[in-house]
């Protein structure tokens, strides 16, 4: 009985472990925000290195708006994906610059969309 039970929490902390990924939201989106910019984000694996990219919004020569939200979605769902972090600007700017990772000997798969007006 003891080992039946013991299964199950592992099996259970498995399906956890399987289902992680790193999904960050700043900000809310309100029904008048339009998409400012949509970038979908690559890097693969390398043995034993870390994955870096700096993206900036807005481009250059470009306006920037408000920004409102950003969303981060990790496409790596097995819970070796990447983070994201926010390096300057973000909600309540008009510019934005946001520092992805990967984890050492993975890459990342990001979709970054930014809201605003």
């Amino acid at each position: 009985m003891k080992f039946l039970v013991l299964a199950a929490v592992l099996i259970s902390l498995g399906a956890l472990v399987v289902s992680q990924s790193h999904n960050y939201a700043w900000g809310y989106r309100g029904p008048y925000d339009v998409m400012l910019n949509r970038t979908i984000a690559i890097k693969s694996s390398s043995m034993l290195q870390v994955k870096t990219m700096d993206l900036v919004y807005p481009l250059k020569g470009q306006l920037g708006r408000n920004i409102t939200a950003i969303n981060i979605t990790d496409q790596y769902i097995n819970g070796k994906g990447g983070y994201a972090s926010l390096l300057s600007g973000g909600v309540g700017f008009n510019q934005t610059k946001i520092h992805l990772k990967s984890q050492r000997g993975n890459g990342f798969n990001f979709i970054v969309e930014i809201y605003g007006r």
